[in-house]
């Protein structure tokens, strides 16, 4: 999202020398990595968390809830804000987001497809 931002500002100053429009959605090409999701993540349901006072929301079992409802809020409205913004547009076969789980064993490919961009 901070990419896109980044150059709809640099079109937005200097648009006689990019020569596209900010909503040219047809021109940007995105590929959004996940780096997966963090493997002593703790899951709650309704009943376990409908007892729950303040400071269990705070700290529960050794983890945080309340910061990890953020955080995993967080990386999924960037995913459908993206979404529905490329949509919005008839671009959304310019954007792809892989969610990788096993970041470990996916290391060594992402740095070979990496290379491959590069060339």
């Amino acid at each position: 999202m901070v990419a896109i931002r980044e150059l709809t500002k640099q079109i937005i100053r200097k648009p006689n020398e990019i020569g596209i429009s900010p909503l040219n959605y047809d021109r940007f090409l995105v590929l959004s990595l996940g780096t997966g999701s963090n493997k002593k993540e703790h899951k709650y349901d309704a009943k376990m968390v409908s007892k729950w006072g303040i400071l269990s929301w705070v700290f529960k079992s050794g983890f945080t809830p309340i910061i990890h409802c953020f955080s995993e809020a967080s990386n999924d409205m960037v995913d459908y804000h993206n979404c529905v913004v490329f949509r919005a547009l008839q671009s959304e076969d310019n954007y792809l987001r892989i969610q990788v789980s096993l970041m470990k064993f996916c290391a060594p490919f992402l740095s070979l497809i990496l290379m491959a961009v590069q060339c």
